[in-house]
């Protein structure tokens, strides 16, 4: 997992554009030398940070490169839109343009997805497969930023295979991104070796010459429906469906004292979305203010979630999965 220094860069004027095309560009020459490749991203990113300025005032742009995917995703609380398939026409436009810039986003993603509430504002994903595209069983998409101030974040999140998690080192900083990034490290090699309490107690066992931290785990198992869910503290899993259905997590700092060690089992339904979340967002992150929103991409729903759900006093991430 890659991240860059500042994740979430703040466009609020024109001289704001130029310096977030050079910072993702940047980010993405670290994985492709690829002229081409590189020029749609400059492209994007233009065309993302001006419909910030042109058409909500201000915004934000997320970008983070995973494993060879490059996600951006701008987010902003302006007028939104009343109809989304017109304003992708090149020939429309709301501010004197010539009206390509949405357009022009679409075509040039690997992956592009758009979600906007009139008078509640627009977020637009951007992805780019900068190294060969593997088949994979779940879409996945994740936001994440630091505590503010802070260049690297006290969190950290996995994949492998059908298992997921996301780790809160404990504080911010230096510190607590050495606690989380070891966590990765130990659930990246073990993952498919342990039952999920096993691997938990590996974790804690690892997390000792560290800080510590908080810590939840999921195995998704469609083909059985059900989804298994093992925590310790205060990084949040839900199941988001029509409704929405907190997953329980045990008391216990990983790497410093934890009580007994449980996994309870869920229910997985077609279309559902797993989302797991430091409480760098707020205890009432869901869906049901956001019609139509369990339709988007997990990337799309993450960086939405983040937008509205995540306090400015912490670090921040939030992980969307849903069955591809």
């Amino acid at each position: 997992m890659a991240m860059s220094a500042n994740p979430l860069l703040m466009v609020a004027e024109s001289a704001h554009v130029d310096a977030a095309r050079r910072a993702v560009v940047r980010l993405a020459a670290t994985v492709t030398s690829d002229e081409t490749v590189l020029g749609r991203i400059a492209i994007v990113v233009q065309e993302l940070a001006y419909n910030l300025v042109r058409h909500a005032g201000h915004g934000e742009l997320l970008h983070a490169l995973n494993d060879g995917v490059l996600d951006i995703i701008a987010l902003d609380k302006g007028p939104g839109m009343t109809d989304v398939r017109r304003c992708l026409s090149d020939d429309y436009s709301t501010a004197g343009t010539m009206g390509a810039g949405l357009g022009a986003i679409q075509r040039q993603s690997d992956v592009f997805d758009i979600y906007s509430q009139p008078g509640q504002g627009t977020v637009v994903l951007s992805r780019f497969h900068l190294l060969p595209k593997r088949n994979e069983p779940f879409l996945v998409g994740a936001a994440g930023t630091p505590y503010p101030q802070e260049e690297v974040s006290g969190d950290s999140w996995a994949v492998k295979g059908n298992r997921f998690m996301i780790c809160d080192g404990l504080g911010h900083g230096p510190s607590a991104a050495v606690a989380s990034e070891k966590a990765r490290e130990i659930f990246l090699a073990y993952a498919d070796r342990f039952p999920l309490d096993e691997l938990m107690e590996n974790l804690h066992q690892a997390l000792m010459s560290t800080r510590g931290g908080a810590l939840s785990m999921a195995e998704v198992d469609p083909e059985h429906g059900q989804v298994s869910f093992c925590g310790i503290g205060n990084v949040a899993g839900r199941l988001l469906t029509n409704d929405s259905r907190s997953m329980v997590s045990n008391n216990g700092t990983l790497g410093y004292k934890i009580g007994r060690i449980q996994t309870f089992t869920y229910p997985w339904t077609p279309g559902a979305l797993l989302v797991l979340n430091s409480d760098g967002l707020t205890s009432k992150v869901g869906l049901k203010d956001y019609p139509g929103s369990l339709l988007r991409h997990p990337a799309l729903i993450a960086g939405l979630l983040h937008r509205d759900f995540r306090r400015h006093n912490d670090d921040a991430t939030v992980l969307v999965i849903k069955h591809a």
